[in-house]
């Protein structure tokens, strides 16, 4: 049963700065390829919760990573090899870590060629007040799960309902959905719990709603905050907004793809 098709796809290099949209990406079993391998932790963090975000530095959201390689980090080259000959499969080989170098441009258009350049962390902690340092990984580093999503028809009601232009990157997902069905606005919360296919090999279950923070109310232009966003989502709906999936079978998703209920 068909029930929309990805809108856009968005992956973030560094954890709470801001994201790209990209065409296609390989997704795995941790996430899309190149999602928030780079984060800046803080030593006077909480040990749940280390890392350093626009929660802590609300201009934070306006550094824009790039990665270096561009394309090569979109697709693995040995992808087809992989699924031609195991059966569903086993992960691919990713670029070297050297290929998952990335720039930053500050809000003032400073760029550093490096983040782990020890002046772009110097800078920031100037700014901050905080010790900070720069942690990196190929798995990703997530608050939850490894792949969020949400529809632009729960962005378009949660802006309607406070009577306010709403942009969908205040919430920072992976997958931007167009559903089909048209009368439920937040469709993507009746699927929890449910396998969805998207495209031809990528298989996805809903795990849970995504419960939000400050990050939302963050204006991604200007890092303005607008504070009774988060009061509204928690008189309207529970404090959610889109969900949080785990990836059940690995997968290229390109925009455009058609998402099946399996």
């Amino acid at each position: 049963m068909r029930l929309g098709t990805i809108e856009s796809i968005w992956r973030y290099p560094v954890k709470g700065m801001r994201g790209e949209e990209i065409p296609h990406i390989y997704t795995a079993f941790t996430g899309l390829m190149g999602d928030r391998v780079y984060g800046v932790v803080a030593a006077d963090g909480s040990p749940g919760h280390p890392w350093h975000t626009g929660r802590d530095q609300e201009e934070f959201i306006l550094y824009s990573p790039r990665y270096k390689t561009g394309d090569d980090l979109l697709l693995p080259h040995n992808l087809d090899a992989t699924y031609s000959e195991w059966e569903p499969g086993i992960d691919p080989i990713y670029p070297d870590t050297e290929a998952f170098k990335v720039s930053v441009e500050t809000p003032e258009g400073v760029t550093y060629d490096d983040i782990e350049n020890p002046a772009f962390i110097e800078r920031l902690e100037k700014i901050t007040g905080r010790s900070l340092r720069v942690h990196v990984t190929q798995r990703g580093q997530f608050d939850a799960r490894p792949v969020s999503l949400i529809s632009l028809s729960t962005v378009a009601s949660i802006g309607e309902g406070m009577e306010m232009p709403m942009d969908k990157r205040r919430f920072r997902a992976n997958f931007y959905v167009q559903w089909d069905k048209q009368d439920d606005p937040c469709f993507e919360l009746t699927l929890v719990g449910k396998t969805l296919k998207i495209g031809d090999k990528l298989e996805l279950t809903i795990v849970e709603r995504d419960p939000r923070c400050k990050a939302v109310t963050l204006d991604p232009d200007t890092a303005e905050t607008s504070p009774k966003l988060l009061r509204y989502l928690a008189r309207s709906h529970d404090g959610d907004a889109g969900v949080f999936a785990a990836v059940l079978q690995r997968g290229r998703v390109n925009k455009g793809d058609p998402i099946f209920l399996k």
